[in-house]
């Protein structure tokens, strides 16, 4: 009960920062700035990231808030769940089907990527194995979990952390403008984003900038299928990354299984649910229209979070070589999926 009790204080300097972003700092853009609203894509969402990253980086970060700040993670799941009731099992089929082999090709490839150059940098074992799943998964949360498995030092995990956050950062401010420019529909920019930005977190940050309808949220829709089918990579790299790490120790089948199991993203049978509540018909209009409010909101209060979370001290200690092979997944993740939605979507 007082741990819950302690996320209050941190949950409440949240959303307070997200009602002035939402009914202050947004309108106001809107109104008085149109080429920053619609070109830098200077949205809530946008400004919930960038007004995390100022409040965590420029501020002292108090001690009473830290809880708080740490839970704006679930909110942000809490959000992707209740997006479920978004979609219907037909059109999860629909996009599944081209996301699954995009993603598929993507995080293997750029998996196998990060370790070649490592070998041929000479980077140490446990630095390359954690930035590999970093940049082939999830990012940041592929890259707690890879830590432990192969014995990454505090050190080499924050590097890895620094690559990926400094690196998502970049496309964090330059994708929907990127887009824009480019013309792409809801659906390209959706795959792409979905497949080429490394950190999963800053997916939705950039999707929700580039969305053109909160009515329907055809790009948050398409970037999520596409975010939610490489996270479910996570378990099955893991298991890789062990007999990547195993040279001096046998790893058997009940421990791989064991593995599988420990670190399936379980959000995601929320997803499910949700979507098989409206693929039945449980929700009327005015349900949905609730609860993508309330989706929107999570969405809010979590980017905040994480923009407080960003370090940039962690960001700041990245040496030369995690830099170069993290730069040079990622900006190769970024082009290749470009042309591979262009091709495939429309």
């Amino acid at each position: 009960m007082k741990r819950n009790l302690s996320i209050l204080p941190g949950l409440a300097l949240l959303v307070g920062c997200a009602i002035v972003v939402r009914q202050y700092a947004e309108p106001w853009i809107r109104l008085n700035w149109k080429w920053g609203f619609d070109v830098l894509h200077l949205n809530a969402m946008m400004l919930s990231f960038l007004l995390g990253i100022t409040l965590g980086n420029l501020f002292p970060r108090p001690a009473w808030a830290a809880q708080g700040v740490a839970s704006s993670a679930m909110v942000l799941k809490t959000g992707v769940v209740l997006m479920g009731s978004l979609y219907s099992f037909a059109e999860i089929g629909k996009i599944g089907r081209t996301s699954l082999l995009m993603i598929f090709f993507f995080v293997f490839g750029t998996f196998a990527f990060v370790l070649w150059l490592g070998k041929l940098l000479q980077t140490p074992r446990t630095l390359t194995g954690v930035l590999a799943c970093g940049c082939g998964i999830c990012g940041v949360s592929a890259e707690i979990a890879a830590a432990p498995l192969l014995g990454a030092t505090a050190a080499e995990l924050a590097y890895c952390i620094g690559v990926t956050l400094g690196f998502g950062l970049l496309e964090v401010v330059t994708y929907p403008a990127i887009g824009t420019l480019l013309g792409l529909s809801s659906s390209q920019f959706g795959g792409w984003a979905g497949t080429g930005i490394l950190n999963s977190a800053q997916v939705l940050a950039v999707a929700l900038a580039y969305e053109k309808n909160l009515a329907t949220l055809e790009t948050v829709k398409v970037a999520e299928i596409f975010n939610i089918t490489r996270v479910l990579f996570l378990p099955v790299l893991l298991v890789i990354l062990a007999f990547y790490a195993s040279s001096r120790q046998a790893l058997t089948k009940a421990d791989s299984g064991k593995l599988m199991v420990q670190k399936f993203p379980v959000f995601i049978f929320g997803f499910l649910a949700m979507t098989g509540l409206t693929s039945a018909g449980v929700f009327s209009g005015l349900h949905l229209q609730t609860l993508r409010s309330v989706m929107l909101w999570c969405f809010s209060v979590g980017l905040i979070g994480l923009g407080v979370r960003t370090d940039f001290g962690a960001i700041r200690q990245t040496g030369g070589k995690p830099l170069l092979m993290g730069v040079s997944a990622g900006v190769l993740k970024t082009l290749a999926s470009l042309a591979a939605v262009l091709l495939l979507l429309k």
